[in-house]
């Protein structure tokens, strides 16, 4: 869970101002779940400040070039300013600006926040900047807290089928790893035969070609090998944990920004 959050929120700042135009046009995967309209109501947006901190921004003087200061701290006081001076002291501008200033601070390394913190980012967002673009960002982000929450096995996989058709294509590594996620998180893995054990194999090939890290690599060749020489799979277990040295961030739904029109599991 950590390393989702965490790399959605870095890649979603950075989409601050390429989503604040027109949305580029994107290719629909082969496979859509619908949401319904509630998901899309940005009117429960809420977020507080002080009357003297809004007529500071409302009243600061930033410089035209104020995106070129190297002072994270007033490069984000700039943003704040630019936005309450442009659309007016209103919630979604002050959450706005507060995860961009997070961004800025971290030096857009991986941030952890809760989903439902995204989900109010990504609402508010849409709310300033209207466009197609930003909406199917606030739509993959309330697929992210679905599927990761829902207790339906088909819906689980529909879900991560999508998000992997529109990024890799209609492939049949997608099939091969939804359907070991979903034996994953519903029941479990059964390795009890010899085909139990190869489809596993299959399961981590398939697993590198979507993710070409060191570390699924390392662990496809690692189960491989014990496979091909029929030893114990306990074997193998023990040895990934010795020799794979597990990447940053590895989870499935930080594929979901790269399809939303920027470029991570």
């Amino acid at each position: 869970m950590r390393g989702i959050l965490a790399c959605l929120l870095c890649l979603f700042i950075g989409l601050n101002f390429l989503g604040c135009g027109e949305a580029e046009e994107d290719t629909e995967p082969m496979l859509s779940i619908e949401l319904p309209d509630r998901y899309y109501d940005t009117s429960g947006v809420l977020y507080e400040i002080t009357d003297e901190q809004v007529k500071e921004l409302l009243n600061l003087d930033f410089p035209i070039d104020w995106y070129e200061e190297k002072d994270p701290e007033l490069k984000a006081k700039y943003y704040h300013a630019m936005l309450i001076q442009k659309f007016g002291d209103i919630p979604a501008v002050h959450i706005e600006a507060i995860f961009y200033r997070l961004s800025l601070l971290t030096d857009g390394k991986p941030t952890e926040t809760s989903i439902d913190d995204l989900i109010l980012w990504a609402k508010a967002h849409y709310l300033l900047w209207p466009n197609e673009f930003n909406r199917k960002v606030l739509e993959d982000t309330q697929k992210q807290k679905i599927w990761r929450e829902t207790d339906d096995p088909e819906l689980y996989a529909k879900l991560y089928t999508e998000t992997l058709i529109r990024q890799h294509g209609d492939i049949p590594e997608v099939h091969i790893v939804v359907e070991a996620e979903r034996k994953k998180k519903f029941g479990g893995w059964r390795i009890a035969t010899d085909a139990d054990k190869s489809e596993y194999v299959e399961y981590l090939r398939a697993k590198y070609v979507l993710q070409p890290t060191e570390y699924f690599l390392c662990r496809y060749n690692v189960f491989k090998e014990v496979v091909d020489n029929g030893e114990p799979f306990g074997v193998a277990i023990k040895r990934q944990k010795e020799t794979c040295v597990e990447g940053e961030l590895e989870e499935l739904f930080t594929l979901m920004l790269e399809n939303a029109g920027d470029n991570p599991e």
